[in-house]
Parts: C-alpha cells; structure tokens; sequence
C-alpha cells in the first residue's frame, strides 16, 4: 500500500465500536466479536501498523448461504470478513461517505445516513401529489453479484481517494472466497456482507441515477430496487426503455419477471408498503424473522493461515525502493480496460502472467485481470523483467507474427522472439552480397552517416529559430553548427569504416555540445555517458535509442532481413548491427529531441531516478517509467499537420532499404526537415513544439501509461 493513512488509529477503535454493536459471525479465521474484544487494545494498534508499513492484507471472505425468507424457496449468499477486516472497512466507508454523500443524488435512499425507507416513501406521495401516477416497478437480476469490477475500479481511479485508500479498495473489490475447501477469487460482484458494500453498491449506480434525473424522470431508489414515476403509460414505456439500456451500459440486466408497469390505481408494493390510490399502508414495523443459515463454512485451517496471519515477504526490489523513499507505482487505469487500440504492448509489472483467452491476450497477476486485448490488434510485445509468457500465448503471437522481445527489469535489451523470418531469400541473399561488396557496403555506410550528421544539423537549426529570447547561446554557436554541416560532404570521401566512424564520434560529440544548450532543466550534461549511463539526460537516452533499435529489429525481422549483418557497425556476437544502422539518421530528431521535450517541460525530473549502485547505472523510477512509456508512444504516433509519424518513417526506412537491396540502388536515408521537406529523397519530418526549447512550463500534465505498471529502468543500448 502506497501513500498517507486518512484515519488514525481513534478512527479504528470508533469503527470497532461500530463492528460491536453489529456483532455477527466470525470470518475465515474463526475469531468472533466477543474473542476479539478480549485482545483489541493488543489488535487494533497493530492493525494499524500494518496499514501505515504496507503490511495489511485481507482475509477471504467466509461463505454462508442463508434462506431469503423464512420457510421460502429462495437464497442469498452472504460473504463475511474477518472481525479484523470488518473493522478497517468501516472506517474506510465512514471516510468516504463524507466526500461521496455530497454527490449521491436525492432520489438514492438505501444505506445512507439520514436516508430511510420513510423518506424513501414521502417522495413517492409528492411524486403523486404533482401527477406522476404510472409506476416502473423495476429489479435488477442480482445485482450484488453482478458489479462489474472492471467498470468500479475505473470510476474509483478516477476520484481523488489517495493512494492508500485506492489500494484498500481494489483489495476488496478484488476479493477471495473460502467456501470451506477451496480459496476462489471474486470476479464479480460487491460481496453482500462488507460493511463497505453498500456505499461501492451505490457508487456503481451514482451514474445511472444521474443519467435519468438528467433525462427528467423521477427516480426513487433503495439499493437494487427502484421505482421510475411518470404521468402517462408512454411516458413509464419510454422509462423502462432507457432504464434497460443504462443498465446495459452498467453490465447489468432488469429482471424480466419482476419488472413491470403498475400505476396507483390498481395498486403496487414497495419497501413492504402498500400504494394503492391515495392511501399507503405501512406494516408495523416489528423484529423480523431471519432465514435460516443453509450453509457455513469452517473456519480456514491452520495450513493456510500462514498468508494472512503474517506480512507478505518483499522482494529484493520493493526493500530497496523503500531505501530510497519511492514506492512502487500503482497499478494504471488504462491498463485494466478492454483495450481495443494497442499496437506497442509493454509489460513491465513484475509476477504478471501474459495468457490466450480466445482471440484475446490477457495480463493477469494473483487471479487479477491487468488487461484485455484484441492479438490482431498487436505488432510488438515486449517484456521487461519477471513477465512470463504461456505457451499458447508464445504459439498465438508467432503465428500471429507478432515479435515479443525481452528486456532486463532496467530496461536493457536481451533478445527476441520472432515469428519464422520472411519467406524472401532473395532479399537475404541481396543483404548477403550488399555486405560482400565492399564499395557498395561503404556506400551505405557514408549514408548512413551523411544522413545522421544532417538531422542533427536540422535539429539544431529548429531549436535556434525556436528559442526563446532568453535562452543564452555560445558565442560561437552558429559558426560550430556550420562546421558541423561541413562534415556531411565530407562522409563520401571516407575509404573505409575506420574513418567514417572517426567522423561519425567527432560530429555527435559536436552535436550534443551545441544541442545540449537547449537543455532548461536542472540536470547536468555530463557528455555521452553509456554503458552504463550514470545520469539522467544519458539515462534517457539510451532507453530511447533500445526502444528505436529494437522497432527497427522487429521490422527487419519481418520483412526477411538479417538484423545482426550491418554496414557501419560491424558483425558483433549478439549485436544487431543493421538495426543499429538504420536507427543512427533518428537519434537526434526523434529519440534526442523527445528527451528534451520531457525534461523541458518538467515530464520527467531528477526525482524521477535513481541509481542502481555502483557499476549499474541510473534508471527510472517505477512511477516515472509509467508516465515515459505514455510519451513515447505519443511521440512516435503523432502526426502535427498531417505530417507523417515517426513510426510511418520507421516503417517507410526498412522499406526504402528493401528496395535498395532488390534494384542494386543507393540507398537514401531518411532526412529530417522542418514542415516535412526532404532532401534526397521525399519524408516528412515533425515539427518541433516550441515546448522542446521554451522555458519550463511551472506544472506538466501527469500522462497514463501505456505500459502495466513500468519497472525502474535503466539505459539501454548504442547511442
């Protein structure tokens, strides 16, 4: 659990003053009120103490299946927390009702302060008095049972709760069960039971009771069972109608059976009272007979007890986080939908489970769904760290001919696995003999090269008509950028590698001297530092460069290519030498100029590193690993001005040297340019947002991820 407690302990011991005078059963651990009474000045401070360390986990839920009437057919299931339990989540609901109460609507009166059954009945006699006399009497099919906890999460992430509170909730939402043999999660459903039950029951509603207030309908609702009042049949048709299709919209169902139009004059019943015409009758109210228990599962055994009597271990990572005063990151909103739009998957929370269900892949962790998404919708899928990958999901992906490559939990590049390369051995027999000729290998080299010294030219051109006038350049910056776009002719008179990688080292320590002046963050520019990279700016930049290094990998892959046989960087044990080629004319105007966007506007900052320890680098932060993610793929797939995006140019690079291989061409490297101009040969570039280069802005926006849940993650590959 993450984040400041919104209660102290007076606030458990009101609430265990509550759970008292409730009194109940025991739950899965056999301890009832009364045993637990004996011991609560020991219990509740430690209680406490575990929810401040992180240490708290709920128990399962006790199952007991009682008679909903007495001597009737029906049955309820009830799902019962410890005494321990009952007491935290009647603190919690306690908290939140203050907050939530002041946004439920007037026409909810179940299980709310102040709210009875006989307010409840008072506006149904004024909704008479002022015309409304035919009835929607609705049910909703178990309710209770059918929350969809997918839709709840969501609506609870989106409120301001606290960290600390979120994770309590998702917790109980995220239930198990103990039935007497087995321990089964919950999928659905609020279990009827929980003290914090009825205010989740009436948040998951709070939108459909908005929906048809809005409409002008006259809504009176007790929990799962409400009324839609109207002044004609077609008026209470027109209700039932869109009562059906919110309710869709919730996940839910009308129970059809008990689902009707009724209208006062022949009378209807509603909270045990009777309407009919002018007068209600209200039964005496008077103790009222319980069902019988049908069921009661015994208490957990001593065996699996172990789990919830004592704190979950931490792992070697989540101690040293807690060195260095960062939490993990919570789980991301965006990753517990049904995604339908995700063509970069990244897995990064660590235990999680990639599996096949139908013609869909999910990420689950601990009986937890992640996420859910369509497989034909997905180009590349990597996994950083601990993730694993079943079987049938690794079949699925390569027939699918989706690559899935593996990274370190830092973020450094181990492999992939590629679906069976392109069926084109003409083209691998073209690479084969490019790489033979030795001239013409050189020429694609000098392109190479030529190209990358270009964009970093262009890229700096765009920052300097960009700047903001208070941005204090060298002297002599205009004189060094030309010198440095002297040495793009000078890449053709190179006669081997050797000089052109000469070239290639002195124009990008040039490069990052005069670009580097447009850095307006805090973090110092050390020079190009890598392998491992020991600051942030460095740190960036290398995972960037692995990110580009491994798209262009997965490209090469599939169109039939040897990524490991290059131009420029020579053949190397384990070192994708053609894609590292191809990345070089990208480095500046896409992986540099994004790094510095972040930085600029304050996206990413220094708290968002932190050091591996000697010899292994600065990485990011499992939080700020999230928000990066987001912003990449932004970057990669935006398109200012109908321009082309960075990943159509990635893509259009691989084509361009297929079909260099196959015609015996030179090959042209894509050259960047402001508005989209080419020289060469015609791409289009982006243009820079003034942002790359203005002063920082005073409060960045926080993005979702993409990813689940971002490991830290440190500097990657080439660069």
């Amino acid at each position: 659990m993450t984040g400041a407690l919104p209660f102290t302990t007076e606030q458990l011991w009101s609430a265990w003053e509550r759970v008292q005078e409730n009194a109940g059963c025991a739950g899965a651990d056999g301890l009832t009120v009364l045993q637990f009474s004996h011991t609560a000045a020991r219990r509740i401070p430690a209680l406490f103490e575990r929810l401040v360390h992180g240490d708290y986990r709920p128990w399962p839920l006790l199952k007991i299946v009682v008679e909903k009437h007495p001597e009737g057919a029906g049955m309820r299931t009830l799902l019962v927390p410890t005494v321990a339990d009952r007491i935290i989540q009647t603190a919690v609901a306690r908290h939140l009702s203050r907050s939530f109460e002041e946004e439920f609507l007037e026409c909810s009166y179940g299980y709310r302060p102040g709210r009875s059954v006989d307010r409840a009945i008072a506006r149904i006699r004024k909704c008479h008095e002022l015309g409304y006399r035919f009835i929607v009497d609705a049910d909703i099919t178990a309710y209770f049972d059918h929350v969809d906890h997918r839709l709840l999460l969501d609506r609870l992430a989106d409120r301001p709760l606290g960290a600390a509170i979120e994770a309590l909730l998702r917790q109980w939402v995220k239930a198990q069960i103990w039935d007497g043999s087995h321990i089964v999660a919950l999928h659905a459903g609020v279990p009827q039971g929980s003290p914090i039950s009825p205010l989740l029951a009436n948040f998951y509603l709070e939108d459909f009771d908005r929906h048809l207030e809005e409409s002008g309908r006259k809504l009176v609702r007790y929990a799962d069972d409400f009324l839609v009042l109207a002044k004609t049949p077609d008026e209470a048709q027109q209700a039932l109608l869109q009562t059906e299709t919110l309710l869709v919209a919730e996940h839910l169902t009308l129970n059809e059976k008990k689902t009707h139009i009724v209208d006062f004059d022949h009378g209807f019943r509603f909270l045990g009272a009777l309407f009919e015409g002018e007068g209600i009758w209200v039964p005496w109210k008077h103790e009222q007979r319980k069902g019988r228990v049908l069921f009661m599962a015994c208490p957990l055994p001593s065996s699996l007890r172990t789990r919830y009597e004592f704190a979950p271990p931490k792992s070697t990572m989540e101690l040293a986080l807690e060195r260095s005063d960062i939490m993990p990151a919570a789980r991301v909103a965006s990753a517990q939908e049904r995604r339908e739009d995700v063509a970069y998957l990244y897995l990064t929370e660590q235990g999680s489970i990639l599996r096949k269900a139908g013609d869909r892949l999910l990420v689950e962790k601990e009986d937890e769904i992640l996420l859910d998404i369509p497989y034909h919708k997905l180009e590349t899928v990597l996994l950083f760290g601990n993730v694993q990958v079943t079987t049938q999901a690794m079949g699925e992906l390569l027939e699918k001919g989706v690559n899935l490559s593996l990274f370190s939990r830092q973020g450094q590049y181990r492999g992939s696995l590629a679906p069976p390369r392109g069926k084109n051995i003409d083209l691998r027999i073209a690479q084969f003999e490019a790489f033979r000729d030795h001239a013409r290998a050189l020429s694609v080299a000098r392109a190479v090269v030529a190209a990358k010294i270009a964009n970093g030219v262009a890229v700096l051109e765009l920052y300097r008509r960009h700047a903001e006038a208070a941005l204090k350049l060298a002297l002599d910056f205009d004189a060094r950028k030309d010198a440095l776009a002297a040495q793009v002719e000078s890449c053709g008179s190179a006669t081997d590698i050797a000089m052109l990688d000469g070239t290639e080292g002195s124009a990008a320590r040039e490069y990052f001297g005069l670009a580097m002046q447009f850095n307006r963050s805090e973090m110092i520019w050390p020079g190009r530092v890598k392998h491992p990279a020991t600051d942030p700016l460095n740190a960036l930049l290398s995972l960037t460069y692995t990110l580009l290094m491994n798209e262009f990998s997965a490209l090469l892959e599939g169109a039939g290519l040897d990524p490991y046989l290059g131009f420029l960087h020579q053949v190397d044990y384990g070192r994708p030498s053609l894609a590292l080629d191809l990345v070089e004319p990208f480095r500046h105007p896409v992986a540099d100029r994004l790094v510095l966007t972040l930085v600029n506007k304050r996206m990413l900052d220094e708290t968002d590193f932190q050091s591996g320890g000697p010899g292994h680098g600065m990485f990011l932060t499992p939080k700020a690993m999230k928000r990066y993610f987001m912003e990449y793929e932004q970057w990669m797939l935006r398109k200012p001005e109908g321009a082309t995006s960075f990943r159509e140019c990635v893509r259009n690079e691989v084509e361009t040297f297929c079909a260099a291989l196959r015609n015996g061409a030179a090959f042209e490297p894509w050259r960047f340019r402001e508005g989209g101009e080419s020289a060469g040969r015609e791409s289009k570039g982006q243009a820079a947002a003034p942002a790359e280069v203005a002063l920082p802005a005073a409060q960045p926006a926080d993005s979702a991820a993409i990813s689940q849940d971002a490991p830290a993650n440190k500097a990657g590959e080439e660069g």
